[in-house]
């Protein structure tokens, strides 16, 4: 249809409609908007301060420090330190809770590698570089030659005698411990670098293990540019002899957690909880992995304290839990301890790994969904404060003659900080932090993280690396998440349930779209029906995901049950989103049939693999090999043949859930993911039933109605 132009004497009649308009609604796009208002958002921003976020980092960690035995008497320091912060900025219940007490364990008082000949060089000490030292245990003098032994492959050891003598190995530490130790060698000088390209780019890097090594002999990590240059000195002929000097003692062990509140109303017995991990054992200490998650998490809440305390954030409805712990261990802890937790708390925020510089680890901070398997109201609360910080803290160019110019709408940095762009990325489900242990406790969760992350788990793991921009930014995003779930009000409830079923469109198109583009790389007409299958399937896939999304919004009513009714009301709709899109699909498929000169044919299955889809896939009682490990690895890590990686937590989920058919589980990983065909999952199940993990069953045949 042609428009017409407006008459120029309609344009005043225009302006003055428009200044009816409030200033506020004008101002607002969709990037401008959240679930809170944006006078609240504003205040949030203000508040949050990324420099004392470092600062609490540089109170836990300020460097990574070899651990004194008294200290095992008592608390941790990072224990008693965040404990003090807590109390100072009005937490409630403050508690260090310890568990897993009464055993002992090794601390390590001194430990020096020493190149005797051809020189005398002290190549490592535990009060430089505590991670050095993987073997704890290792007390003695040690000295003998050394032999390069390179992988540290079983080839690698023939024809060389290391009895007696120490051994250098590009290959991983603990792995080539075993195999020289087996062999009569003193102990082993290995890299354990995570992958080839961290030790190219990173040479002075240690890399995070631990050895239980044998009396009279021990293990060291050296940096990879050290182990080069000890080969090269071999290599030209040198004769090299190391010395290791180690002191050890043990102390008594114990495991602890500290726990906080901020207190509801009073009108709920919901809660909701956030969390970061404080330890990963007691000898590793990581700025970013993870103490830049409990500094994080300790100014979320110092900064909703005081915003409570103005009076401009209301009192949460629900009382919300602070954990700092062991990771994962420390999450199962606190539950054994307080069972009733599991059906109070609704949902948490989990941040692991969150301060570093992004720019200056090629990385993204990331948001890691609840997976398919866990479909949660949640996602899109830390979604939407994500892109809202995201996108007020760039500049946008259109914007450009407004009152800001040519700059962010409202900067989020910090005083001493970056000015980098914010990079954020939401992401499928992955598991490897205290989110998942969450979630095995019935409790929806989500992960913040920064990916990738260059030091990590390393000896470079260290404040220097960590951005109070970032920090800020992320306590914006958490904070503003924090205070929605918290909320407790009905009217709350019916927000969230908004951004759950506008977002859900979003991904239901998503689906489409993969749907569609199957067809389109599609070759031959065999090829599109089977295609065209897999793009109804993700279509009916997301949809039941979205369903189960709204549904699980009910528990945020005061009345669940009245949540229930509310939200089940979507249900029909949303089928009615799904069938519109088959439609398009079934249009789309006859298109592509039509341009290809082939019949647009029903998809059918054979008999023979309609008679495998339908078998029953059962756990066998007591038997471990179908489920998952507490950071979403492959499937028992079972031996045989295996599915690509990104589908394996999911597939250990589902084997776990049971009652369900190989057939229910191949379309329910294909419409997650990517297709899958049925053979491939069919081989996995096949040698997970010859390892006795689980059985395949033929599928009961319908009872028949009685007359």
């Amino acid at each position: 249809m042609i428009r017409r132009a407006r008459p120029l004497h309609a344009v005043p009649a225009l302006l003055a409609l428009a200044a009816l308009v409030p200033a506020a609604l004008r101002a607002q796009e969709r990037e401008d908007r959240t679930l809170l208002s944006q006078t609240q958002m504003t205040a949030i921003i203000n508040e949050v301060s990324g420099d004392r976020a470092m600062n609490h980092l540089l109170e836990l960690v300020p460097y990574q420090r070899v651990r004194p035995p008294s200290e095992y008497d008592g608390h941790f320091q990072e224990s008693i330190r965040v404990a003090e912060m807590a109390r100072a900025y009005g937490y409630s219940n403050v508690t260090i809770e310890s568990y897993q007490t009464g055993g002992t364990a090794w601390q390590p008082t001194q430990g020096e590698l020493w190149m005797t000949t051809p020189k005398s060089v002290k190549l490592f000490d535990i009060h430089d570089i505590p991670l050095a030292l993987p073997a704890l245990n290792a007390n003695g003098d040690l000295a003998g030659d050394l032999v390069d032994v390179g992988p540290g492959r079983s080839a690698d050891f023939e024809g060389k005698d290391v009895r007696g003598k120490f051994v250098l190995t590009s290959g991983a530490t603990g792995t080539v411990y075993a195999a020289a130790v087996q062999r009569g060698a003193l102990g082993v000088l290995g890299i354990s670098a995570i992958g080839p390209q961290r030790a190219v780019d990173y040479p002075t890097q240690i890399v995070n293990s631990t050895v239980n090594a044998q009396p009279g002999t021990v293990a060291w990590s050296v940096t990879p540019a050290v182990r080069a240059q000890l080969a090269a000195l071999l290599l030209r002929g040198e004769k090299v002899t190391i010395r290791s000097v180690v002191k050890s003692t043990q102390v008594p062990m114990h495991s602890e957690y500290v726990h906080a509140e901020i207190p509801g109303d009073g009108s709920t017995t919901q809660e909701v909880a956030i969390s970061g991990h404080l330890y990963e054992g007691v000898i590793k200490q990581g700025a970013n992995d993870d103490n830049s998650g409990v500094a994080l998490t300790l100014e979320i809440g110092r900064a909703y304290l005081k915003l409570i305390n103005e009076g401009k954030l209301p009192r949460p409805k629900r009382t919300i839990n602070f954990q700092w712990v062991p990771e994962i261990a420390g999450t199962n802890a606190y539950f054994a301890a307080h069972p009733e937790k599991e059906r109070t708390i609704i949902g948490t925020l989990n941040f692991d790994m969150e301060g570093i510089r992004v720019s200056m680890s090629r990385s993204y901070w990331i948001l890691q969904r609840t997976p398919d398997t866990f479909p949660s109201y949640l996602n899109d609360i830390a979604q939407s404060m994500m892109e809202y910080i995201a996108d007020v803290s760039r500049e946008r160019v259109r914007f450009r003659r407004s009152i800001n110019g040519y700059a962010p709408s409202q900067p989020v940095e910090s005083i001493h900080g970056s000015q980098d762009a914010f990079y954020i990325k939401i992401d499928k489900h992955y598991g490897s932090s205290d989110h998942v242990t969450y979630m095995q406790h019935g409790i929806p969760a989500v992960m913040f993280i920064t990916w990738p992350d260059m030091w990590y788990h390393s000896s470079e793991d260290t404040p220097n690396k960590q951005d109070p921009t970032q920090y800020k930014r992320a306590a914006a995003v958490g904070l503003g998440s924090l205070a929605v779930i918290a909320d407790g009000t009905d009217g709350m409830a019916a927000r969230i349930l908004n951004e759950n079923l506008g977002r859900g469109l979003s991904r239901m198109g998503e689906s489409h779209t993969k749907g569609l583009g199957y067809m389109a790389d599609a070759t031959d007409g065999p090829a599109l029906t089977t295609a065209y299958a897999e793009a109804r399937n993700a279509i009916l896939h997301q949809a039941r995901i979205e369903t189960a999304v709204v549904s699980s919004a009910s528990v945020l009513w005061t009345n669940v049950e009245e949540g229930r009714k509310r939200t089940a009301a979507f249900a029909p709709l949303i089928q009615s989103r799904a069938n519109a899109l088959l439609a398009e699909t079934r249009a789309a498929y006859q298109l592509q049939a039509a341009q290809r000169g082939v019949a647009a044919a029903e998809p059918t299955m054979s008999a023979a693999d309609r008679a495998t889809a339908d078998l029953m896939v059962e756990l066998v009682a007591g038997a471990s090999a179908a489920a998952p490990g507490p950071r979403g690895a492959q499937a028992g890590g079972a031996a045989g043949p295996q599915l690509p990686d990104e589908f394996n937590a999911e597939f250990g989920l589902l084997l776990r859930k049971g009652g369900l058919t190989v057939g229910e589980i191949r379309d329910f990983l294909s419409g997650e993911f990517t297709p899958l065909p049925l053979a491939d999952v069919l081989a996995v199940l096949r040698a997970r039933e010859a390892q006795g993990g689980i059985k395949l069953v033929p599928k009961p045949a319908p009872a028949r109605s009685r007359r």
